[in-house]
């Protein structure tokens, strides 16, 4: 797999995941407007315990099989691959039926003396039965990135996107008569739903493959390499290590890389789940009335907080992408190679967060009007626009070290981050001045502490340096040219049109022309990352004639 290729595949990932979010961000738009600020924080109430609940469950071994099976397709080990799939199969159908009877079980307890709401117990029994049906899904999806194939993975989400959110806005809609409590528990079903329809999609993918015989032959026509390389330093697979004699040894296995991924994913759902238990508190000492703590509570998790992972879709496909590439080239002991994808993956993931986080952080009001959301969403909004950049850095160098077999490391540092958010978020939240800010900064600390931790880590491991003036420097200038030009172009349109819609498309649209254009002057981007996408090309060859392509 060469760096073109990770490329590729964080690029189709990223495809499925901007469709996602288009389509996440109609049930955004449509949901608060249905059900109101109190409804959405019922809804948004449910996700960190089922967050949890699912993450548990799946115990990482998504990650573990991806890493394995491109381990196995680098050797050609063809019946070493299959059998990774089959036996985490059997493992995430246990625990997914564990942990699903156990969230709906434990619903009313947790809705009680958790949430400190009990109506929202309707709304974590209805998502419960999404953990088993997540879970298995999760391991056809590890099995296809293993293999670089990302195209199964990507269309699969984007099935189940299409008909969670198609369902969530219908059963909302269909119980809103019973109470708000019905209706989010009805929106939350949604998440089942359309979990099943993605499950059942890429397995159909997977029978498909089976039958294609044919298509393994591109897959095992990798060249061979010499495996006698030195290890890197804090992985725990040795280049040429074979692991496959039998199947408890391969649980053996599993588990020994997936625990550390358990803890460190645990570690997101789990900040969110004490943000349920503190934000409220704190909001409450800091003298807010129950039913504006549940709205606070609503914009932040079920507004702000979306817009701040938006943009995420990206830096989310290249970590995704680079957990196998690492490894492939890991297998085959090729410290220069892991070098360079560590840095290309760090560097698209900054070329890409930086002006995302600018872009929330200037338009925070202009966007929560065009998404018809309260103007007071753009609050926690400014504060958390540039946690952005911070779980950009977070995401990737996560993925890459779990690529290299240091997967304990990511946990260390996210548990550092996650107390750090701790202690700001109690400590802001509580202060009238700050409120629902006070939680929304706590966030940013967690994902700044863990994400430059990582990269420290990396720098130390594999002996590089970030280049500075391509992946900072020169993407600084780009934004701040980009942040005269949307801003002129915004003020412009709003008052030729005076429909702040309009206005911010517009200035969207000059915004991503102002820095692409600057990053292709300045040579940040050139041929080679243009030729990944569909079309790259006849793109890049056009851009060469009229001048903008520089290398």
């Amino acid at each position: 797999m060469t760096k073109k290729s990770m490329i590729r595949g964080a690029a189709i990932l990223a495809a499925a995941g901007l469709v996602n979010r288009f389509l996440g961000a109609i049930s955004r738009i449509v949901l608060p407007t249905l059900i109101g600020d109190e409804g959405v924080g019922l809804y948004q109430m449910a996700y960190p315990v089922y967050g949890i609940f699912l993450v548990v469950s799946t115990a990482g071994i998504p990650v573990a099989v991806s890493k394995l099976v491109a381990e196995q397709v680098a050797r050609r080990n063809r019946a070493g691959a299959l059998k990774i799939l089959q036996v985490a199969t059997v493992i995430l159908i246990l625990t997914g039926t564990l942990f699903s009877l156990a969230l709906a079980f434990g619903a009313k307890p947790i809705a009680t003396y958790v949430a400190r709401d009990p109506r929202a117990a309707l709304a974590i029994i209805a998502v419960s039965p999404a953990v088993l049906v997540l879970s298995v899904a999760s391991a056809f999806r590890g099995f296809f990135q293993g293999l670089q194939n990302m195209v199964p993975s990507a269309l699969s989400q984007v099935v189940e996107q299409i008909i969670r959110v198609s369902t969530m806005i219908g059963l909302a809609w269909a119980f809103l008569p019973r109470g708000v409590e019905y209706a989010a528990a009805g929106a939350n079903l949604g998440a089942v739903l359309g979990g099943a329809a993605g499950l059942f999609f890429i397995i159909i993918a997977y029978l498909r493959r089976q039958h294609e015989r044919g298509s393994w032959r591109t897959v095992w026509s990798i060249t061979d390499s010499d495996r006698a390389a030195q290890p890197i330093a804090g992985s725990k697979i040795e280049p040429g290590e074979n692991y496959m004699a039998s199947r408890l040894t391969l649980v053996r296995k599993i588990f020994e890389l997936s625990l550390p991924v358990v803890l460190a994913a645990a570690i997101m759902p789990l900040m969110q789940f004490l943000d349920i238990g503190i934000v409220p508190l704190r909001l409450s000492h800091a003298g807010f009335l129950p039913d504006e703590i549940t709205k606070l509570f609503g914009r932040l998790t079920g507004m702000a907080q979306p817009l701040m992972y938006f943009p995420t879709l990206v830096t989310a496909a290249v970590a995704t992408s680079s957990v196998p590439a690492i490894s492939e080239a890991l297998a085959k002991g090729d410290r220069t190679t892991l070098a360079d994808r560590a840095q290309e993956a760090i560097r698209l993931g900054f070329l890409f967060a930086l002006p995302s986080g600018v872009g929330l952080f200037i338009f925070a009001e202009e966007f929560s009007l065009m998404l018809r959301w309260p103007a007071e969403v753009a609050i926690p909004l400014r504060a958390l626009a540039f946690g952005t950049v911070f779980l950009a850095l977070q995401q990737i160098s996560s993925g890459i070290l779990q690529g290299l077999g240091a997967v304990r490391i990511p946990v260390r540092n996210l548990a550092k981050g996650a107390l750090a958010k701790l202690i700001v978020s109690f400590a802001l939240t509580g202060i009238p001045a700050f409120g629902i800010r006070g939680a929304a900064l706590g966030t940013v600390a967690a994902f700044a502490v863990a994400g430059l931790l990582n990269v420290l880590t990396l720098g130390r491991m594999l002996g590089f340096a970030l280049d500075a003036k391509n992946s900072v420097l020169k993407p600084g200038l780009g934004v701040l040219l980009m942040v005269l030009g949307s801003k002129a172009a915004y003020f412009g349109v709003y008052k030729a049109t005076a429909s702040n819609t309009i206005a911010c498309l517009v200035g969207i649209t000059v915004a991503v022309l102002i820095y692409g254009t600057t990053l292709l002057l300045a040579g940040v981007v050139g041929r080679r990352e243009l030729e990944v996408f569909p079309g790259g090309k006849k793109v890049a060859r056009l851009l060469e004639r009229v001048g903008l392509l520089r290398r």
